[in-house]
């Protein structure tokens, strides 16, 4: 067992003193390490990426209907969502900043994985009676496919 740990401890020093003699080992060397660290890298940023994908899809919408998409998937049995809040016409030209406010609310329709279930649904339904003080017959639900 020896001569044969001796043999291989000197084919390791042959093969390094061989690769000693190549012009420029260093350098590549250091580009191989180089390539695995940025490959490390990119691979470690991917996953993050993926996580903070999956969070910037649940904060897609903006405004308003964004703040109750993300507190409606949170309650437990409803999980991800969509919702539409509509506004009720004004003689005004109405802004964008408007969207973010809870007047002049005509409706809400809200389609989600958990709305087969109905106490899902009553939760949904109370949440947002609650959140946008309209009455529950503005409120429409329905199950994502």
């Amino acid at each position: 067992m020896n001569s044969q740990g001796e043999t291989m401890k000197e084919k390791l020093k042959k093969f390094a003193e061989k690769c000693r003699k190549i012009k420029g080992f260093e350098i590549i060397c250091a580009l191989v390490i180089a390539v695995i660290a940025v490959g490390i890298y990119f691979s470690v940023n991917a996953m993050t990426t993926k996580s903070q994908t999956q969070k910037s899809e649940n904060r897609q919408q903006s405004g308003l209907a964004g703040e109750i998409r993300e507190i409606l998937s949170n309650i437990d049995g409803v999980g991800d969502c969509e919702v539409l809040i509509t506004y009720r016409p004004s003689d005004k030209t109405q802004e964008t900043a408007n969207l973010d406010s809870t007047d002049g609310i005509q409706g809400v329709v809200v389609v989600a994985k958990g709305a087969n279930d109905v106490l899902a649904r009553i939760k949904i339904v109370n949440a947002l009676c609650t959140l946008l003080k309209i009455d529950a017959n503005n409120i429409q639900i329905f199950e994502m496919k």
